[in-house]
């Protein structure tokens, strides 16, 4: 099983330095097209030539990087936001790898899809996708530029960080995380719940009706500005009266008095997927792992990356599903929380890849939920931890104690 796009990012990711139109060519004896001033060294090095302090040089596994995409039958993408097209185009053109037979190729010679400039890397894979349909769930993107996570959470395609260039052991660290997300992909049936003899219901959810709709295309969440502690996603609650809850508040600080939010079942399609898919319980308290979507998009970035890295320090591997004890809301922006102070709840945190995967959900009707509130249907998620084979790092079972909490 692998992508069949996988697309790298250029500067600082296949090769160290940057290709910069604004500081290249401008030496002595520059030449009128910016291109012809990069010289090339060796087959993997090239400089400006009216500056030897400008360079660029291919990062060492690529050769073997590319001979393994192609082997493996994907289609190679160039993903990059340079600014200058004809500079990088020719830079490539100098690099040497190796394709599928061994064989020593111009690196342009054997890109599919060479979508250089300087946009949203959204834009980048929605071309890509463009010209043969290809879904983005079997799309990859190496970068080394943090704010692409975007091009995961809203489109789907797997996005792999590159702090230090594109290494072999990254490489292989991107392609097993691709498995994993395409190994949790549940076939969408529409949303008649008996279209999936192997449901699971997990939670409630209070939403706006925008993302309501995409859910119910078989889709995801697009909304970024709703208030998100643990990064962008689908937030769910084991209780009804906290999702009835979070449906009046997400009115009086997201999207207004007029918006239409709604309260919805939430089901994993395939349950035995659900009970075996990445779960982790964080501490409320890990305060440095959360994100403040207020931020700017690399900061916002930076957190997500943190959060992903010490999950994985705890032995769990995207993609995840996230939980965790929130503080009591107390009374606040007029609405008192239905849960007596001191008590924390429960959430359950859904991210993108998991939303458009494994998911369907089912409106309730105010009936449906002022009954659901009366039976108290409660999933109590601290009594699922073994069920759904939730990791309870030492940290949150010691912040479970300090509240005197209970969980099995």
């Amino acid at each position: 099983m692998y992508p069949k796009v996988v697309a790298l990012a250029t500067d600082w990711c296949i090769f160290s330095g940057h290709l910069d139109k604004k500081t290249w060519g401008k030496g002595h004896g520059t030449l009128p097209k910016i291109q012809d001033n990069i010289l090339r060294v060796n087959d993997h090095l090239v400089r400006d030539q009216t500056n030897a302090n400008h360079k660029c040089q291919l990062y060492p596994d690529i050769p073997r990087i590319v001979a393994d995409i192609l082997k493996n039958g994907a289609k190679l993408a160039i993903a990059s936001r340079n600014s200058s097209k004809d500079m990088m185009d020719r830079a490539l053109y100098f690099f040497k790898v190796k394709d599928q037979h061994g064989k020593d190729r111009r690196l342009i010679e054997l890109v599919t899809y060479d979508e250089v400039y300087d946009k949203d890397k959204t834009t980048h894979f929605r071309a890509i996708h463009g010209y043969n349909k290809e879904p983005y769930i079997d799309m990859i993107l190496y970068d080394h530029m943090k704010q692409s996570t975007k091009v995961e959470m809203l489109l789907g395609v797997t996005f792999q960080y590159c702090p230090n260039g594109l290494s072999w052991d990254v490489y292989q660290e991107g392609i097993a995380t691709w498995r994993r997300t395409k190994a949790l992909q549940s076939p969408w049936h529409g949303l008649q719940l008996t279209s999936y003899p192997k449901r699971k219901f997990i939670g409630y959810s209070g939403m706006d009706l925008g993302t309501i709709e995409l859910l119910e295309k078989g889709g995801r969440r697009h909304d970024r500005k709703e208030a998100a502690r643990w990064g962008y996603a689908m937030y769910v609650a084991d209780d009804p009266r906290v999702a009835k809850y979070f449906s009046d508040w997400i009115k009086k600080t997201a999207f207004g008095p007029q918006a239409k939010t709604i309260v919805c079942e939430i089901y994993a399609r395939d349950g035995e997927k659900w009970d075996k898919m990445s779960k982790i319980w964080v501490p409320d308290h890990r305060h440095d792992l959360k994100t403040d979507v207020r931020k700017d998009e690399v900061t916002v970035a930076t957190s997500e990356l943190k959060r992903d890295s010490q999950v994985a320090k705890w032995g769990v591997h995207r993609p995840y599903v996230l939980f965790s004890r929130h503080p009591n809301m107390g009374k606040r922006d007029g609405l008192q929380f239905p849960i007596p102070q001191p008590q924390r709840f429960n959430e359950l945190v859904i991210y993108g890849q998991t939303q458009e995967n494994l998911i369907v959900i089912r409106r309730m009707t105010d009936a449906q939920l002022n009954q659901a509130i009366k039976d108290k249907v409660n999933v109590q998620y601290e009594h699922k931890i073994a069920e759904w084979n939730i990791t309870m790092p030492e940290e949150t079972k010691a912040d479970f104690r300090t509240h005197h909490e209970h969980y099995y």
